[in-house]
Parts: structure tokens; C-alpha cells; sequence
């Protein structure tokens, strides 16, 4: 029979038992959780030293090329420059984006650079950068035309004796599909070239856009059915020793009934004899007139003025490059006294016309004027008061005035 002492201890004892298995079972489960944390952490550091090793393992089994000496990938892209398609873009260009090493090797080799394989796929952009790159190296240079299957041909910003050894090349190439011919020198260069030969209607029988700059008029232009033509030249191509021939120009105005665009930039000369007869060429859809005549002797430019018969005439620039008196009223009014170009909106005129003359009689021949850009003098005698109003009064659609800067 147990008394209440004995019964007393055992139940201290048991409540003892209790605590300490509890404590046990508290530190266990805090080292548990321990181990899981640490275990996380090794187990994110083993991920991270996998995939260094999976790239030290990558980049060790890159391709042989990549692991050639630079020495050997210059000498195999040398032979490869040299002998590529002599009518495809420079591989140079191409090989500039296969991976960072190699566009490091080959922009810094000059050698790469050497070979320019010139076609009309190339920039002027291209050739510089060939200069560029090959520093001082002698260049082996090739030039071949494509077959030409473009619509437009377009060549810019060459020196003449470039340009001319360039256009040496087409000769012997066929130009039916082309619609568009567009080529002219370096701007700063005054040189004339020679015509080229090969822009004649029977080997451009499409063409319609013709542009050019720096070239010698020939005594007769080829006629077109062109809707645009521009002809740019600094040169004066005979002598007043030499007879007048006549308007070089007669032929392709006459027989361009859709030209719609028209730019002379020259000296009267360039065009031969200018002595035009007042409406002697109609030109029904002729849209924008830009004249910039080169001298002051007379007749110039300003004759294609009274001899043009454009009825849809819209925009008129007439720009010469010295100070004249050369636009007068009776030029811009027909032979039986109608203005010429009723329909013009957008005129541009500087260094054309005397400052103390009264413009109203020029005004109101062209009476639809909305936008205007004047130079110094145009301005004095478009805005000068003669009794009660100023020239520019008799423009009632006129949105602005420009003022053109000397």
C-alpha cells in the first residue's frame, strides 16, 4: 500500500520525464531545421558551380575555327577576299558580324581592306571605310557593273576622275529595265565629264528619271519621254569664237510631253544658242521649273522663261548666282498678253530683279502665288510703296514670305 509521500514522488518523477523528453524533442527539431537551411545553401552554391562548369565546358569545346591562331585567320581570309564574287558586297562586311573576335581581327588588319570590288551595290559609305581601314597599303581595286536588272541606277559623291573610270565599265552592259538614272560628282569637284554615251533612248528605252550633275551638255541631248530631268553643269563647253548651235535642249523638251519636273543649273553657254522664240515649247505637264544660271551674259536661262508654254506650272525657283535685272514683267505673260503661268503657287527668286522697278505688272501674272521666298532685292520691290499699295497686295492667297539669306 503506497502512502501519500510515495505517491507524491512518483508523480514529481514522471512530471520531470515529461519535460526533459520535451526539451530533447525542442533541441532536435532546432538542429533539424538547421540542417535543412544549411542543406538549401549547399545545395544553391552546387547549382551555382554547375553552371560554371557546364560554361568552362562550352567555351573549352568551341569550334576549331575559334581556336586558330590570328595569324591563320588573317592568311585564310585574305585568300578568301581575294577570290570571293567580284559582283556580291565585300565579304569584309559580312564577316564583321560573325562573332566579336573576328570583327576585331579584321578591322584592325589592313591588309583585309585592300581588295574593293566595286559595284553599283556599293555605298559611298563603303568606299571611305576600304580607304579607312587599309591605311596606307596599295589597294587592288575592281570595278564590274551588274547586269542591269534594277529599276534605277544611282551613283553620288565620287570625284569626277572616279566617277568617269567608274562609268568607263557600263559600257558594254544592258540597260532596258532602267527607269531611273541618277549620277553626280562630288560637289566640291568642278570638272566636266563627257557624256556618257550609253544613255541614249535606244539603250534606256524606259527610262524616265534623269539626273545629272557635272556633265558636259552634249550639242544635242538624247530625246526621252521622260517625266523628270535635271541637268547640272559648272562648265561652259564653247567659245564665243565658235558658232552658235542651237538649244541643245530643242529636242528632249519637245518630245517630254509628260515632264512635270525641269532643272537647269549652268551658264547659258552650256546650253548653246539660247535665242528662243517667245511659246516655242509647249510642255502641257510640266509641274516644277528650277532655273540657276551660272552668268550674266544674256541671252541665259531666263529665255527658257518666255519660249516654255506651261499651263499646269506650279512651282517656279529662279536663282541666279550673281545679281541681275533679268526677270521683268513682260516675261512671265504670253504673246497675246495672258499670263504665263496662271497657276503658279510656290515662287522662289533671288538676285533676279531690280529693287526700283515696280513688280505689281509681275505680281498680277501670277496671281495665285501662295507661298513666296525673296531675296534682298525682291523683297525692297515687292514691299515698296507706289502711291496707295505695295506689290505684294495684289497676292490675295499668299500664306508666307521666306526671306532668302545672300
Amino acid at each position: 500500500m503506497h502512502t501519500r509521500k510515495s505517491v507524491a514522488y512518483t508523480t514529481r518523477s514522471s512530471t520531470d520525464g515529461v519535460d526533459r523528453l520535451r526539451s530533447e524533442l525542442a533541441r532536435l527539431k532546432e538542429k533539424e531545421t538547421a540542417l535543412l537551411q544549411e542543406a538549401r545553401e549547399i545545395r544553391a552554391v552546387a547549382e551555382r558551380v554547375q553552371v560554371e562548369l557546364d560554361e568552362l565546358i562550352q567555351r573549352s569545346a568551341r569550334p576549331l575555327i575559334q581556336r586558330l591562331p590570328n595569324e591563320i585567320l588573317v592568311t585564310i581570309l585574305e585568300h578568301a577576299t581575294s577570290y570571293h564574287c567580284s559582283t556580291c558586297v565585300d565579304p569584309c562586311w559580312k564577316w564583321l558580324g560573325v562573332c566579336r573576335r573576328w570583327r576585331n581581327v579584321i578591322t584592325h588588319t589592313a591588309s583585309l581592306w585592300t581588295y574593293v570590288n566595286i559595284t553599283p551595290r556599293w555605298t559611298q559609305t563603303m568606299v571611305k571605310r576600304h580607304l579607312t581601314q587599309s591605311r596606307d597599303m596599295p589597294l587592288n581595286i575592281t570595278i564590274r557593273p551588274l547586269l542591269m536588272r534594277e529599276r534605277c541606277l544611282d551613283i553620288r559623291g565620287f570625284p569626277p576622275s572616279t566617277l568617269q573610270f567608274m562609268l568607263a565599265h557600263f559600257d558594254s552592259v544592258s540597260y532596258s529595265p532602267v527607269e531611273s538614272i541618277h549620277i553626280r560628282s562630288d560637289e566640291h569637284e568642278t570638272g566636266a565629264l563627257p557624256w556618257p554615251h550609253w544613255i541614249q533612248p535606244d539603250t534606256c528605252p524606259r527610262l524616265t528619271y534623269l539626273h545629272l550633275g557635272a556633265f558636259r551638255i552634249p550639242d544635242i541631248v538624247p530625246a526621252f519621254q521622260l517625266t523628270s530631268l535635271a541637268l547640272i553643269t559648272d562648265n561652259t563647253q564653247w567659245s564665243p569664237s565658235v558658232p552658235s548651235l542651237p538649244f541643245a535642249l530643242r529636242d528632249i523638251l519637245q518630245e517630254s510631253v509628260k515632264l512635270t519636273s525641269l532643272t537647269l543649273y549652268g551658264t547659258g553657254r552650256s546650253f548653246r544658242d539660247l535665242s528662243l522664240a517667245p511659246d516655242s515649247i509647249h510642255m502641257p505637264a510640266l509641274h516644277t521649273l528650277n532655273l540657276y544660271p551660272r552668268d550674266v551674259e544674256m541671252p541665259g536661262l531666263e529665255s527658257i522663261l518666255m519660249a516654255i508654254v506651261a499651263p499646269e506650272l506650279r512651282h517656279l525657283n529662279y536663282v541666279p548666282r550673281w545679281p541681275t535685272d533679268t526677270l521683268t514683267p513682260p516675261m512671265f505673260r504670253g504673246t497675246d498678253g495672258a499670263p504665263r503661268f496662271p497657276r503658279v503657287t510656290d515662287l522662289r527668286i533671288r538676285n533676279a530683279v531690280n529693287g526700283r522697278q515696280d513688280m505689281t505688272p509681275l505680281i498680277t501674272a501670277l496671281p495665285m502665288v501662295q507661298n513666296v521666298a525673296l531675296g534682298g532685292a525682291e523683297i525692297t520691290a515687292f514691299l515698296a510703296r507706289h502711291g496707295s499699295h505695295r506689290p505684294v497686295d495684289y497676292w490675295q492667297d499668299l500664306e508666307r514670305i521666306t526671306v532668302i539669306r545672300a
